[in-house]
């Protein structure tokens, strides 16, 4: 049954993108227009300095655009519920009500990413020669990218969803990042498709400059940011919801709903005998390391308030 619904929802989400796609490319051309004009004169820039600082430059874009990914984030959550989207609306709204959080993340991404840049390209220089802790070190920065990755899946989509402190976004998307692992590859597998298909064409351009940088802009402007925002979407939304608010929230279906609630009450089935209720209570995480995952405080005394009325009975 499980199967069946995922592949279900999965077509719907195939049949939404084609059905919408003017309106992915129209969301895609709000986003993509000014990050490729503000990367491009900020590479001109650069290039009058030295790499280093042609790349410090260059990535400037990152805090100046990302907050225009609000819009985007809106539009195709909006999108993937099946609900029929006034895309300017929704894009601006979605900027207006969310830029200045989304410019603080853009802060942190910039600072990550231009840090993990340099130190990927260090380690992995010294390891060819010197060898040993340097691999671990390369180790060590990629799964920490990964981390940094994984977060940035939800923290966009739970920004433009709930009215949550900086504190609680960052806090609960990276417990996200780690506690939802089966969730979160997979997503990054359909992303890594979803990049291969829309380098295919490089391929036949390999050799010519003009007709690679084409072709890339081709892509970044009509088809790139907003598919990536989608599918990412696809796969954390129900996740998400559950874990922030304990209901999927899921749109079309309400069999659904119930049957993620039935599954994850069935999955805690056993003795709660090893929590510590009456610290759970005064705890003031929102979320509890449980049976594998992570799972709301919230939920979880439910779920034992549940058990213990089912002993009783």
């Amino acid at each position: 049954m499980a199967t069946e619904r995922k592949k279900f929802t999965f077509e719907n989400l195939v049949s939404i993108y084609f059905r919408k796609i003017h309106k992915i490319i129209l969301t895609n051309l709000l986003f993509a227009l000014p990050f490729g004009i503000v990367g491009f004169l900020l590479h001109l820039i650069g290039n009058n300095f030295g790499s280093v600082l042609n790349i410090v430059i260059t990535t400037l874009v990152i805090p100046i655009c990302y907050p225009l990914y609000a819009g985007v984030t809106k539009v195709t959550r909006n999108l993937g519920r099946g609900e029929d989207v006034d895309i300017f609306t929704t894009f601006i709204s979605g900027v207006t009500e969310n830029y200045k959080q989304f410019l603080i993340h853009s802060i942190i991404l910039y600072f990550v990413f231009t840090i993990g840049v340099f130190s990927f390209s260090f380690y992995a220089g010294m390891a060819k020669v010197l060898g040993g802790m340097m691999y671990v070190m390369l180790v060590a920065v990629i799964l920490i990218a990964l981390w940094v990755l994984f977060m940035y899946l939800y923290i966009p989509l739970m920004t433009v969803t709930f009215e949550l402190s900086e504190k609680d976004i960052l806090k609960n998307s990276a417990l996200m990042a780690i506690g939802e692992l089966k969730v979160n590859f997979a997503a990054l597998f359909s992303l890594a498709i979803l990049t291969a298909i829309c380098a295919t064409p490089l391929i036949f351009c390999m050799g010519n400059g003009v007709a690679v940088l084409v072709v890339s802009a081709i892509m970044l402007l009509l088809i790139y940011p907003a598919s990536f925002s989608l599918v990412s979407n696809f796969f954390i939304q129900e996740n998400m919801m559950m874990m922030i608010t304990g209901k999927a929230d899921l749109i079309h279906d309400r069999k659904s709903t119930e049957e993620k609630l039935a599954q994850l009450r069935n999955e805690s089935k056993e003795d709660f005998s090893d929590v510590d209720v009456e610290k759970v209570k005064k705890s003031k995480e929102d979320f509890i390391f449980h049976n594998g995952k992570m799972i709301k405080r919230d939920v979880l005394l439910q779920m034992i308030e549940e058990k213990e009325s089912e002993k009783n009975e």
